[in-house]
Order: C-alpha cells, then sequence, then structure tokens
C-alpha cells in the first residue's frame, strides 16, 4: 500500500523486492509489512533539506563564542 502525503487515501500496488529485503521487513515489522514499508519509502522520499543549522542543532551555541577570539581572527 502507498499512501499519498495530501491525502489519507490508501491504494494497493505490487512492489518486487528481494528475499533478503522481505525477511527483514517481516522481522522489523511486528506483522504489518504495510505500514513499516510506508514509514521507510515516507521518510526516504519527502524528507526535508539538511542545514547545517539542523546538523549543529545542540551542539552549538552563542555561548561558545568569545568576542576576544572572534577579533583577533580578524585582525591576523
Amino acid at each position: 500500500m502507498v499512501t499519498t502525503m495530501t491525502s489519507e487515501r490508501k491504494v494497493r500496488t505490487t512492489l518486487v523486492l528481494d528475499e533478503v529485503v522481505v525477511r527483514k521487513l517481516r522481522q522489523k515489522s511486528q506483522g504489518n509489512i504495510s505500514r513499516l514499508a510506508n514509514t521507510i519509502l515516507k521518510e526516504v522520499l519527502f524528507r526535508k533539506g539538511k542545514s547545517m543549522f539542523g546538523e549543529l542543532k545542540g551542539l552549538v551555541s552563542t555561548d561558545d563564542i568569545v568576542e576576544e577570539e572572534a577579533h583577533e581572527e580578524l585582525c591576523r
């Protein structure tokens, strides 16, 4: 099943998957392969673009900036 992002209407489809992929889906799905496949596909197909702000969130703070160091770099 595939769900569109604009509506919650479900559409049946057939996917031809490698055997190893099906085994992993069965192992991780807890009985609902369609739900897991939808989740994985949505994450991959509709992920938002990454920015440095997202990558560094929580790692860098304005408290980390030492004003004197910033001026020293400009003078070199």
